[in-house]
């Protein structure tokens, strides 16, 4: 609905209730006025003119309705609607259903507030005397029933297009939300309303003849006219109860009969908050109720008939398989008797091989003595090597300490040729001197002869002293030479100690390894010694197992026969089964046949 249709509906509702209010209720009352109160043709102009100042001033009741509607049909805009969720939705059907008997308050204050208002602007042209003013007082008895029941009647047909619409047709709403008024009590107040219009006008013009106030002969015309605007009302308050009743019957009698056509997707629109509406709410509801029973019973038919084509081939293939099985059968039979045969051959087999593994159990223990000797001889072993290794490193130790001794000797030996040459040096020395000595005892001569012959004597001394420091320098050389000879000796020798310490480790390594693995082989051999008795247990075991299985496939063999009976009993039975499958597609058929005359 866009801002168009609303105003349109807007304006329907308001120009046809003033309709009612401005040509129907308004001339009933104002002439049954002048009919009661006598008024003559000045009185009367002055009372017309009076309720027309008073209903165009009531108007304003009018546009306050005019405005509240536009509040409520707002939400039914697309820019609204589909923005709002289920319960808002709701909400907006439920204020839409109750607006005709809110409307019950805006023309209550709008005459309300009309009556007094006309019998005040009288007074601007005469004085209404007590007489005159007394059927003012019986107005709302005379227009309330009536205007109200009409009113009600309208703004609920008004509103049948929205609620027969498909935005709102099918949204669900709160019963304990909507203002129920039932059929007993429409039906009821439009027959007192009708009924109150006449006792009330008729009884008041009758008190009044029989009392005297008025003469009806002198308001011939306005009570004449005052009887044919009330036959009016009452034709119109009975058109439309009648109306509204008719409307929800023929919305059932379409529904019904869309529904025995086997259309199930129609939906009885809620037009009106009577017992028809909340009947239209349940039908609703059955027929949806029934619309997803008519679908699962569709859906199942068609599983069923799809399960009983699916029956009808497991029946028929499950019927070639027990053919085969009773096939296989006879086959089974005689290998049992293959297998009885084997298991015989079996346990000869278990006797040979107990003997086998006992005597293997005896070789494994000779072999584990020997094991354990051999290990015995590598822990000797080990511990002489380690002994060895000791000794290897004393000597390496040893031999490191002459070798330092040895270079203390060279380096002292160094220091001897040192002082040799020094000797040489002073030798060198005292030739020089002597041959001083001897060239100052020429110059002195007889005097120096004595002298000279100490020159020759310590010449001599230190040619000889020469002589000595050249034989030492000798000797020198060779110990130096034997010291580096035997310093060199030394360490090769050290050498050979540390490759014998080196080589002593690795066959240390070694022995330690082969020490390991030996004791990897006792507990081998423990675990094989273990096994082998356990293989001799299992073939006790074996040999009495297998006199159990012959005695079991004789048993075997009695059951396949019962089986091979079993079989072609089965095979009866799944030859019924494949029938009845084929029975049961037939009725599957004729079951989606008969509801797919439903429409869902």
């Amino acid at each position: 609905m866009n801002h168009a249709e609303s105003r349109k509906l807007r304006w329907k509702l308001t120009v046809g209730l003033e309709l009612l209010t401005s040509i129907l209720a308004v001339p009933l009352a104002v002439l049954f006025v002048i009919s009661a109160g006598g008024y003559d043709f000045d009185q009367s102009i002055a009372l017309i003119v009076g309720s027309t100042i008073a209903l165009l001033c009531s108007y304003i009741v009018p546009g306050v309705r005019f405005f509240v509607l536009g509040r409520i049909l707002k939400d039914l805009k697309d820019s609204r609607w589909f923005n709002l969720n289920s319960q808002q939705k709701t909400l907006v059907k439920t204020k839409i259903l109750n607006f005709p008997v809110y409307n019950t308050f805006f023309y209550l204050i709008q005459w309300s507030l009309g009556i007094p208002f006309t019998w005040k602007f009288m007074h601007l042209f005469f004085t209404p005397t007590f007489l005159e003013s007394i059927p003012f007082f019986f107005l709302p008895a005379i227009i309330y029933p009536i205007l109200g029941v009409s009113h009600f009647f309208l703004a609920e047909s008004t509103f049948v297009d929205i609620l027969e619409s498909d935005r709102l047709n099918e949204i669900e709403t709160d019963s304990s939300q909507i203002i129920t008024i039932g059929v007993h009590t429409r039906i009821f107040s439009t027959i007192a309303a009708i009924a109150t219009l006449p006792i009330v006008i008729l009884g008041y013009l009758l008190f009044e003849e029989t009392s005297g106030w008025v003469k009806l002969g002198d308001i011939t015309i306005p009570l004449i006219l005052t009887l044919i605007f009330m036959l009016i009302a009452v034709a119109v308050a009975s058109y439309q109860l009648s109306s509204t009743i008719r409307r929800n019957s023929e919305n059932m009698i379409r529904i019904f009969g869309e529904m025995s056509n086997g259309s199930l997707t129609q939906v009885l629109p809620m037009v009106s908050s009577d017992e028809l509406g909340s009947n239209s709410r349940a039908l609703n509801e059955f027929v949806k109720r029934l619309r997803i029973i008519v679908k699962s019973v569709m859906r199942e038919a068609n599983k069923l008939s799809e399960s009983s084509k699916v029956l009808g081939e497991n029946t028929r293939e499950l019927s070639k398989k027990m053919q085969d099985q009773a096939a296989s059968t006879e086959e089974m039979s005689s290998g049992v008797e293959e297998i009885t045969a084997s298991i015989q051959s079996t346990a000869t087999r278990a006797d040979g091989q107990t003997q086998i593994a006992k005597k293997a159990q005896k070789s494994l223990i000779d072999l584990e003595e020997r094991i354990r000797q051999v290990h015995t001889a590598l822990l000797e072993t080990k511990t002489d090597a380690d002994r060895m290794k000791t000794e290897t490193k004393s000597g390496e130790y040893a031999l490191f300490g002459t070798q330092k001794a040895m270079e203390a000797i060279e380096e002292s030996t160094a220091k001897m040729g040192a002082t040799v040459n020094v000797i040489k040096e002073i030798t060198d020395r005292i030739g020089l001197l002597s041959l001083n000595a001897a060239i100052e005892a020429a110059r002195a001569g007889e005097a120096g002869k004595g002298f000279a012959v100490v020159a020759q004597e310590i010449a001599k001394l230190g040619e000889q002293t020469q002589d000595n420091a050249k034989r030492i320098t000798a000797a020198i050389s060779e110990a130096l030479s034997a010291t580096r000879s035997g310093r060199e000796v030394i360490e090769s020798t050290q050498t050979v100690f540390k490759r014998i310490g080196d080589t002593v480790a690795t066959t240390l390594d070694r022995v330690s390894e082969v020490a390991t693995l030996s004791d990897s082989q006792l507990l081998a051999s423990e675990q094989v010694k273990s096994a082998f008795t356990e293989l001799s247990r299992s073939s006790d075991e074996i040999r009495n197992h297998t006199q159990e299985q012959a005695l079991t496939s004789t048993e075997f063999s009695k059951t396949i026969g019962s089986i091979s009976e079993t079989t072609e009993f089965l095979n009866q039975v799944v030859n019924e089964i494949d029938d009845l499958a084929g029975k049961l597609n037939g009725q599957a058929g004729k079951l989606k046949s008969e509801v797919e005359f439903f429409k869902t």
